[in-house]
């Protein structure tokens, strides 16, 4: 089969091997600070983490979907100046809004950590995050420019590093220095992501130099009406991120403070949250390997295609990223439904690892729906509405929380996520629908899918059943997945979707009997 590298799927397809690598180092690294720096650290590290996501999201988040989508355009339109002058513009705007957002936190370290965050320890974390979120600037424009300009080997190999490092680092730090106190095994976390992002700017900023003198020659400008570009593309997509990621902090906040409402003593109510957050639902949310690439090269596709005004393709497009999410969605909850509890307690060691995985799947299951219809609506240019359904999903989320959290306990919180997921990703599909005339297909997208991972999930828990008491429990664990990846891959094959021919179809680009129009 002859491949072309211009291909959404081919070109996501690399990007998932790297992201998969990322993924699994990563749950290392989530492994390894529950083992040596506890739950306790883990649901410090939580609390702090969403003080990183609202800095990021106004300081990055629509700006790095400017830089991409722009820079696409320029790229498209072969001019390499314009793409190198928003690059230069892009960096100029985030200095402005970093400063900006590093003078409210120098000013206020105590009142944020203490009052906002809810936890004095968090101070000197919350300092250290500083120097981290300024390289993460930079590292992210320049990602996403390669992304726009479709030279996807930058991100690859800074993103492997950075990873291998943070984790090198972080445990590292942990092991040898074992703090006593759980505010400073925080702030030594971050200090291992501010060596991690050292790194990855220097490799991207090498391989920049690098374009300058090949894909992006010549002399740098600024293209007319760059401001307004930017502005009309970031304003909106930051102002939804910063509003959601306040939302998602204050979520955050809440639900250990709701669950010391109910009586819940605090470390148990940090324990519980450390392992629901940042143990069980990771490893739910391990097929974002898949959709992050996807998303992130379908991206600049659609852009193409809008510009065009090529409806055609950007139904196709969109229809296979949705059918993809199914089919991964689907393979992955074959396994974790039935074997999600044990494998989180053989990997993290700890006994509430697993917990509520039939509620947290379904909040998932919507969650990854929500990332791809989002996607797809930033990429037609309807970056408004994604970012209106994602303001919507937040305040749905806090509402809900607060209502179900001090009733029901911490399984309040996977049931508050469903309900605004669900309003959510019914926004996004409603607006796909609208612009594109997209045809739902509920065979393909849906039925096929899930009635085969119905059949492998069942597969794997009689198995497991069976196995349980003759054999190692590890060992149980190996086969009774691989019952299920086979039984589901039969299961496509018997309702007619063969999934050899469909990766081969996918990757290629072309038409494939798998998929509708």
């Amino acid at each position: 089969m002859k491949k072309r590298n211009n291909s959404v799927f081919y070109s996501a397809f690399f990007l998932s091997l790297s992201s998969m690598a990322l993924q699994l180092i990563g749950f290392i690294y989530r492994i390894g600070i529950g083992r040596i720096g506890g739950a306790q650290v883990m649901g410090l590290y939580q609390l702090v983490m969403p003080a990183y996501s609202v800095i990021s999201a106004f300081t990055m988040s629509g700006l790095t979907l400017a830089v991409s989508r722009l820079c696409a355009q320029y790229h498209a339109q072969n001019d390499p100046g314009g793409v190198r002058g928003v690059i230069r513009f892009a960096q100029t705007v985030f200095l402005l809004l970093f400063s900006a957002a590093a003078l409210v936190v120098l000013r206020f370290p105590d009142f944020l950590a203490g009052k906002v965050l809810g936890e004095e320890k968090l101070r000197p974390a919350l300092l250290m995050l500083l120097p981290c979120l300024f390289l993460t600037g930079f590292e992210n424009i320049f990602k996403s420019a390669f992304h726009g300009i479709k030279y996807i080997l930058p991100p690859i190999v800074s993103e492997l590093t950075e990873q291998l490092v943070r984790t090198a680092a972080g445990l590292g730090l942990l092991y040898f220095l074992t703090p006593a106190d759980p505010g400073n095994g925080t702030f030594l976390i971050v200090s291992g992501m501010v060596i991690s992002e050292v790194f990855s700017v220097v490799i991207l900023f090498c391989f920049y130099q690098k374009a300058r003198k090949t894909l992006l020659r010549g002399r740098g400008h600024l293209p007319q009406k760059l401001l307004q570009k930017v502005a009309s593309i970031a304003v909106p997509v930051s102002s939804a991120g910063l509003v959601n990621n306040l939302l998602s902090s204050a979520t955050t906040v809440l639900i250990p403070n709701r669950l010391m409402a109910a009586g819940v003593p605090e470390e148990t109510a940090l324990t519980l949250f450390g392992t629901m957050v940042g143990m069980t639902l990771p490893l739910l949310m391990l097929p974002t390997a898949f959709l992050g690439p996807l998303n992130t090269v379908l991206l600049p596709r659609l852009t193409q295609y809008t510009t065009l005004r090529n409806t055609a393709q950007i139904r196709r497009k969109a229809g296979k990223a949705i059918q993809f999410t199914g089919l991964l969605q689907a393979l992955s909850l074959s396994v974790l439904l039935p074997l999600g509890r044990p494998i989180a307690q053989l990997v993290y060691g700890q006994p509430g690892a697993g917990e509520h995985i039939p509620l947290l799947s379904a909040a998932a299951f919507l969650t990854f729906y929500h990332i791809t219809t989002g996607g797809i609506l930033n990429g037609i240019g309807l970056q408004k509405k994604s970012s209106a359904s994602v303001v919507v999903t937040g305040i749905s989320e806090i509402l809900l929380t607060w209502l179900l959290v001090t009733p029901m306990g911490i399984a309040g919180y996977a049931v508050a996520c469903i309900g605004s997921e669900l309003i959510g990703t019914g926004m996004n599909f409603y607006w796909i629908r609208k612009a594109a005339a997209l045809q739902f297909r509920i065979r393909n997208w849906f039925a096929t899918p899930y009635l085969s991972g119905a059949a492998g999930a069942l597969c794997a828990g009689i198995c497991y059943d069976f196995l349980l008491s003759r054999i190692h429990p590890t060992a149980v664990l190996f086969l009774s997945a691989a019952a299920a990846v086979t039984v589901y891959a039969a299961s496509l094959s018997f309702l007619g979707l063969r999934p050899d021919r469909y990766l081969k179809n996918l990757f290629a680009d072309k038409a494939s009997g798998c998929y509708t129009e």
